[in-house]
């Protein structure tokens, strides 16, 4: 019926058009008649069928023409070619969608199938984007009474809630802490602190359950003045009717904002920390694994914790379940950590990439830099992603001795007010402790670059080195693919000075490290071949101090450098003829080994010892630590090393050696998600090996919550904006400042709404979000920013339309010079990977056609009719027919009438 609908409304819109009975000299030109027949017509030669669709969209992989080649009336209006370009592209879409729901396709087929939909979508997104309408309003999505922002701000709340320290009955005993427990709580208030030290020995024969060891602390506490409280709290998820099950039970801290509560222990160990991948491709996750009990021979892991990215929701039937029952399915969207460092106050920051949203925070491309922190229990603290447009990765993590944490790596695209050079270029972004972003820089050359290794002087001065496949600054590519390069920021962002590392060959700096001279120690891969120079950081013209080749890594690479008092240590995989020297350990017959070497500086350097850690499969480390006469290194394995057994298809490693001699102390092995786990780096934290663990407190500053400030908590950046529209009128400019919460926000939207409508904070569960609502009978368009700039991406707020029609019992009165508005109700995601998923697609599409085609009809219609339709005598009964309009309507309906009786054409059309 809707090919004889389309067909029957343009011939009455062509008829009435050329009617001078109902012309009239005034008419907007939007309302303007077709010159050709619309692609869903009868007779237009875009009439094709889905499997005709189907067939040549699968070819050439092109969904979107330009709309002056897609639309045979080169005369038309462009508002008419743009919509029949957007009508032919989303049928398009049909098309695959089409085949991906019928049961008789294969899941093979509709990953296919699923893969050209998806370039569909984003070619879908770019055209609706770039679509300039004037006699209509479009939306992509629904049409809204109000916007949400998806991003919500969580409020601080003052309190603390451990993991799981005690199961079983609330007033038993704690068994891990009836040994000797002595820990201090130090208390910041008005500037001055003070510590108190507990030990639970002081509690003589009282049963050392939760309850009274949480009285035993707050008698203490409040002796010395202190408000802040421990409670005993039950652990776990509330049910449905708000009651948490089972008996696991932990400590709730209940503290006030203008205290500052510290935890330490003076009988603390190391710790351990490997951070990397578990799992692969889609199912790729951030992995932390803590050990304690270094100095045992046998260390014991702490905790195990999972760094995901916020997961695809879909709603799909139950399979077996009753008619139209459905449940929620989540699908994981990939995250890895490429590298971590230990914080100053415990706990560890890992940096590394992320594919998807991230702790509630939108991406603006395909892929961010993810940046976090952890405290020593395993609580993740905060996260922050960058804000690039298309892409971005963190590679490699350092701190200072203030505190301050500066991440390196390659970006791609648009990133706040920095030019894009070519290709990828290096970015080094420095955060305070707290992950506020202090500066960044940006640079390359016109090909790709990336900066893979950072490392901070005593002076705050930052050195950055990696690899770039062209020339930059002053500084000329000296030939092959590419040159490995070193550069010096000072502690406020200003570039000191750049120089090259290699030569003609294919060179990349893989670490670097502080002497203890205060100059900087260079590991790079040149030609294949281990490198080793010591430069003088005063300057990036002078030869270097040393220089030392230890030959070729036999398809290996360098994994991690680290220098104490003793000296040089290096790490990272190599083949069996890597022999710089005899080695202690010999190479274990694999692919590759792990290998650590050791050297003294000095004028030249002397090789101490060299030692293989692997087994006869492949094996590299990724990083080293070395600590009170300890190495430290972590990586991967497909074997056993030292006799371990390998838990899954791969492990993550890490092992301990003793630094004079370069013997293995122990090594212990770590699955992941799928049997696949990676470490890509190491920490080590001096002091997170304590009671604190068994009481589930965090060495150091206990954090409460996190800032409230826009740029801090999403992927929005300074300057970032959108444009609002009231009614029609002309587009207004939003940009966010540095320090905008989602309340200060709210001020710039409402100084521009004025009395049309109202941007306001609702609190919900996950924290503050920003709202807008219009005015009874106002019209509010949201319009994003541009690419790589867009606020409403980073808040989270699809562009569109917010409409308050007010009630129907008074429409006779109210206009709008606004043009009309349509909204396509498009999901902000489709898939065809399922056959339920597939047909949800078909149906969104399909009725988002059929909205295409009444905006049509409705830029077509004669306004003379228009308004007998829609105006104030639309729907009353009465008064006289024009005799020209019973003629018309006759011709109309003998016209049906013949049509009815002719034969249908077939193939699927709409």
């Amino acid at each position: 019926m809707s090919v004889l609908t389309g067909w029957y409304n343009s011939r009455i819109n062509a008829s009435l058009a050329s009617s001078t009975a109902l012309s009239s000299a005034g008419a907007s030109s939007r309302n303007q008649a077709p010159t050709a027949p619309a692609p869903w017509e009868v007779g237009s030669p875009n009439l094709m069928t889905l499997e005709e669709m189907s067939r040549k969209v699968l070819a050439n992989g092109v969904f979107f023409n330009d709309p002056d080649r897609e639309f045979s009336g080169l005369d038309a209006p462009d508002d008419h070619k743009q919509l029949f370009s957007l009508h032919q592209g989303l049928k398009r879409l049909a098309s695959l969608a089409e085949e991906a729901k019928e049961k008789t396709t294969t899941d093979s087929r509709r990953d296919f199938l699923n893969k050209s939909f998806q370039s569909g979508l984003a070619q879908f997104d770019s055209f609706f984007d770039e679509m300039d309408l004037e006699g209509l309003t479009l939306l992509k999505g629904e049409e809204l009474t109000k916007v949400e922002s998806q991003v919500a701000i969580a409020r601080g709340t003052s309190q603390y809630k451990t993991d799981t320290i005690h199961s079983g009955d609330f007033d038993a005993e704690v068994a891990s802490l009836t040994g000797d427990v002595q820990f201090s709580i130090s208390v910041k208030k008005s500037g001055v602190t003070q510590t108190i030290n507990i030990d639970l020995a002081d509690m003589g024969a009282t049963t050392r359950n939760l309850d009274n060891i949480s009285d035993h602390i707050n008698t203490q506490l409040e002796a010395a003045g202190v408000i802040t409280r421990f409670e005993r709290t039950k652990i776990g998820q509330e049910n449905d009717v708000g009651v948490v099950p089972g008996n696991n039970y932990g400590f709730l801290i209940a503290g006030v904002s203008t205290e500052t509560v510290s935890f330490s222990a003076s009988a603390a160990e190391p710790a351990l920390y490997m951070a990397g991948v578990s799992g692969i491709n889609d199912t790729a996750g951030g992995q932390v694994v803590k050990l304690t009990d270094l100095a045992s021979g046998d260390p014991q892991t702490g905790y195990t914790t999972r760094f995901s990215a916020d997961p695809n929701e879909t709603e799909v039937a139950v399979v077996g379940g009753e008619e139209g029952e459905t449940r929620i399915k989540q699908e994981d969207n990939p995250l890895e950590i490429h590298a971590t460092v230990a914080s100053n106050d415990g706990g560890i920051f890992v940096v590394g990439h992320t594919t998807a949203s991230t702790d509630g925070q939108t991406l603006k491309g395909e892929q961010d830099l993810v940046l976090a922190k952890y405290d020593s229990t395993g609580n993740r603290v905060w996260s922050r992603v960058l804000g690039a447009a298309e892409s971005a990765q963190g590679l490699s993590i350092a701190t200072d001795s203030s505190g301050n944490v500066v991440v390196a790596g390659k970006v791609e695209g648009g990133l706040g007010d920095s030019t894009q050079i070519g290709g990828s270029d290096s970015i080094v972004v420095k955060y305070s402790a707290s992950g506020v972003e202090q500066w960044n820089q940006r640079f390359g050359g016109t090909k790709d670059d990336q900066a893979g290794t950072v490392a901070i002087g005593d002076d705050g001065t930052v050195y950055v080195a990696g690899k770039s496949a062209s020339a930059f600054g002053d500084d000329a590519h000296e030939g092959g693919g590419t040159d490995g390069y070193i550069r010096a920021i000072d502690a406020s962002g200003t570039t000191l000075w750049t120089r090259r590392v290699g030569s003609t060959g294919e060179e990349n700096v893989s670490a670097i490290a502080i002497a203890e001279d205060g100059n900087l120690v260079v590991a790079s891969e040149e030609d294949g071949r281990a490198v080793l120079r010591k430069f003088d950081v005063s300057d990036d013209t002078s030869a270097a101090i040393w220089e030392q080749d230890f030959g070729d890594l036999a398809d290996g690479r360098i994994g991690g450098l680290a220098i104490d008092a003793s000296g040089i240590y290096v790490t990272g995989a190599a083949g069996s003829s890597f022999a710089p020297t005899a080695p202690v350990s010999a190479h274990a017959g694999g692919v590759r080994d792990a290998f650590v070497m050791k050297l003294t500086d000095g004028g030249t350097p002397t090789t101490d010892f060299l030692t293989f850690v692997g087994s006869d499969k492949d094996d590299a480390a990724a990083g080293i630590q070395v600590h009170n006469g300890k190495i430290y290194i972590a990586g991967k394995t497909l074997g056993g090393i030292n006799g371990d057994t390998l838990n899954g298809e791969r492990d993550a490693f890490a092992a301990q050696l003793d630094g004079t001699t370069g013997a293995l102390d122990w090594s212990t092995q770590i699955s992941g998600r799928g049997g696949l786990a990676d470490a890509k780096g190491i920490a080590l934290s001096t002091t997170d090996d304590s009671v604190l663990d068994a009481l589930g407190l965090p060495t150091g500053t206990l954090t409460y919550s996190d800032s409230r400030v826009v740029t801090d908590r999403s992927s929005a950046r300074e300057d970032d904006f959108f444009y609002i529209s009231v009614d029609g009128g002309r587009r207004k400019k939003i940009t966010i400042d540095a320090d905008d919460t989602m309340r200060s926000l709210t001020f710039k939207i409402n100084a521009t709404l004025v009395l049309k409508g109202t941007a306001d904070v609702r609190r919900s569960t996950e924290g503050d979000m920003l709202r807008i609502k219009a005015a009874e009978g106002s019209t509010i368009e949201l319009f994003a920013g541009s690419e790589g700039r867009d606020l409403l991406e980073s808040l989270g707020i699809e562009p569109g339309a917010i409409v308050n029609t007010g009630s129907l019992l008074d429409k006779d009165s109210k206009t709008t010079d606004a043009p009309p508005l349509f909204a396509l109700d498009l999901p902000s995601s489709m898939s065809l990977k399922e056959m339920d998923s597939a047909e949800k697609a078909m149906e969104a599409i399909q009725d988002a056609l059929s909205k295409i085609q009444r905006a049509y009809r409705d830029l077509t219609m004669d306004p003379a009719l228009k308004d007998l339709l829609n105006g104030p005598q639309a729907g009353k009964t009465g008064g006289t027919v024009p005799a020209y309009y019973n003629s018309q309507l006759a011709n109309y309906q003998a016209g049906l009438d013949r049509l009815n009786s002719g034969s249908s054409s077939g193939g699927l059309y709409f």
